[in-house]
């Protein structure tokens, strides 16, 4: 039924404004990352055990773009690695398969180190925000990064 005479329409979801990560293993028992994909910021809060809402903010880091990608892209395949590949469509207007062919002619060529550059600098600016959560960046030779504790 159409109200005031215009057509019914779905107005499409909104995306939720935070990303919750757990991170088991990982951050401090008892805390949940928050990732706020509009603001580019980055969240930690202290979750209670009778309900997922924040308790409180413990710390928090603002990121580049870039840099925001990178980590939801890290944050998404936890606590799995990220291929190259996907890191590299992540920070960049490549389509996943061209990422891909990308990866796979350099490691051909044997130029993997130069074609990573871009992502080894975005990743390098992370790991020096991800410090405040206690967390690090790690590399998994030859196949990608995954997401650790700091030591």
């Amino acid at each position: 039924m159409a109200v005031n005479g215009a057509p019914n329409v779905q107005l499409p979801m909104p995306m939720p404004l935070f990303r919750r990560y757990v991170l088991e293993g990982v951050l401090v028992p008892g805390h949940v990352l928050f990732l706020n994909i509009h603001a580019f910021s980055l969240s930690t809060y202290i979750a209670t055990e009778l309900s997922a809402e924040p308790y409180g903010l413990v710390a928090q880091e603002v990121l580049t773009a870039q840099e925001m990608y990178a980590l939801s892209a890290l944050l998404d395949v936890f606590p799995d690695f990220c291929p190259y590949d996907v890191l590299h469509a992540a920070i960049t207007d490549a389509m996943p398969n061209e990422a891909q062919a990308l990866v796979h002619r350099a490691i051909d060529a044997r130029t993997l180190d130069q074609s990573m550059k871009p992502v080894r600098n975005v990743l390098s600016r992370c790991r020096l925000k991800l410090r405040t959560f206690h967390l690090d960046i790690r590399s998994v030779h030859g196949e990608g990064y995954y997401l650790t504790a700091l030591r």
